[in-house]
C-alpha cells in the first residue's frame, strides 16, 4: 500500500513538472513568433509560466531522488528557449532530447518505486 501512495505522489510530481515545462516552452515559442501584443503581456505570460515551472521543479528537486538531475537539465534547455530572440535561435533538438531523457528517467524511477513495495 505504501509503495502505491509513493508511486502516485511521484507520478503526479513528475507529470506536473513536465506539464509546467511544456506550458513555459509554448510561451517561449509564442514570444519569438510575436504572438504577444506588447512587452507587458509577454512579461506577464513568461513570469506566470516560470512561476508554475519553478514550483513544480522544487517538488522534484527537494527529494533529490528520482529524475532530479534530468529535470535540472531540462530546465536548463527551457531557459535557453526563453532567452532566444528569434525562432532560429531556439535549440529545439536539444530541448526535445532533454525532455525525452527526463521522461525516460521518470518512467524508470516510477517502475522502481512500484518494485520497492
Amino acid at each position: 500500500m505504501h509503495s502505491m501512495a509513493l508511486y502516485l505522489a511521484r507520478r503526479d510530481a513528475y507529470a506536473g513538472l513536465l506539464s509546467a515545462i511544456d506550458e513555459e516552452k509554448d510561451v517561449a515559442w509564442r514570444k519569438v513568433v510575436g504572438r504577444y501584443p506588447n512587452g507587458d503581456s509577454l512579461l506577464a505570460a513568461l513570469d506566470a509560466a516560470h512561476k508554475v515551472t519553478r514550483e513544480a521543479f522544487n517538488v522534484v528537486d527537494v527529494e533529490e531522488i528520482g529524475p532530479h538531475k534530468e529535470a535540472r537539465a531540462l530546465i536548463e534547455q527551457l531557459g535557453a528557449l526563453r532567452k532566444a530572440e528569434t525562432e532560429s535561435d531556439q535549440k529545439w533538438v536539444e530541448y526535445k532530447k532533454a525532455r525525452e531523457v527526463y521522461v525516460d528517467a521518470a518512467r524508470q524511477y516510477l517502475k522502481e518505486t512500484l518494485s520497492e513495495g
